[in-house]
């Protein structure tokens, strides 16, 4: 009970500085106290630095970033979706080292931690680069806020945010972690951002405005709906967040057991 409202505690926090809505503050609950109970009060604190740093990144400089708003499905205050995106496989490998206590289980949480580090960071701080992002196949500049894009600012951002929660992984943990598998985590999180990338460039949904002619994530543009343009239906960035960060998260445990 005291483990539940200490993480109520923060979610109100975090829902009345707009960070969360309302349903993201109730998964956030669900999410904080599962890695509260598994992995303890460092695990609780990797998360929140995750959560800090990525709200405090998506409000930072918020007036440079009004044109994304026209691209992008959501706002800056996460849902349950969003929360359950981000936070969903480290709870439940909150929850695996519960039940078995297997130093693995610390490690994919910590990678997919710097998963959603490093992808969130790539976004909302790759979005004030001073060029529009470019695709690489075909090499071409697109419209800041387009899916799959990459910018040398947001890849840098990337690479730092894994890098924070690398390390902060290393303080909480020093005796289990080597810096053999810092630098693990810190590869996989970046190659998260990666993965999400592609996914977001080929198959997460697209829609084009049918009075300007933007192409979007919004199934509402202009006043208007929006037309199915490319993509799979059902794939949107939610999905391919969680895509990404299960794949990333898979293949680094198969290959540190391998």
């Amino acid at each position: 009970m005291i483990v539940f409202l200490i993480v109520s505690i923060f979610s109100y926090l975090a829902y009345r500085e707009n960070a969360l809505r309302l349903s993201g503050a109730i998964a956030s609950i669900f999410v904080g106290t599962a890695v509260f109970i598994g992995i303890g009060i460092k695990g609780f604190i990797l998360l929140i630095v995750f959560f800090v740093t990525s709200s405090f990144f998506t409000k930072w400089k918020r007036e440079q970033k009004q044109s994304v708003e026209h691209i992008v499905a959501k706002g800056d205050a996460r849902d349950w979706v969003q929360v359950l995106a981000n936070g969903g496989v480290p709870a439940l490998s909150s929850l695996l080292f519960y039940w078995q206590e297997e130093p693995i289980w610390i490690l994919t949480f910590a990678v997919s931690l710097a998963c959603s580090t490093a992808d969130t960071w790539a976004s909302e701080i790759g979005v004030l680069s001073k060029k529009d992002p470019f695709l690489i196949f075909p090499f071409k500049r697109v419209r800041k806020g387009t899916s799959g894009a990459f910018s040398i600012l947001g890849t840098v951002a990337s690479l730092m945010g894994a890098i924070i929660i690398g390390l902060t992984a290393k303080v909480f943990w020093f005796e289990i972690f080597s810096w053999l598998s810092i630098i693990w985590i810190i590869c996989f999180g970046f190659f998260g951002m990666i993965v999400d990338s592609i996914l977001g460039r080929s198959i997460q949904v697209k829609f084009q405005c049918s009075i300007c002619g933007l192409i979007t994530e919004k199934k509402v543009h202009c006043g208007q709906p929006t037309i199915y343009y490319k993509g799979l239906r059902f794939i949107d960035n939610d999905i391919v967040n969680i895509l990404s960060i299960v794949i990333a998260t898979l293949l680094s445990v198969i290959l540190f057991l391998a």
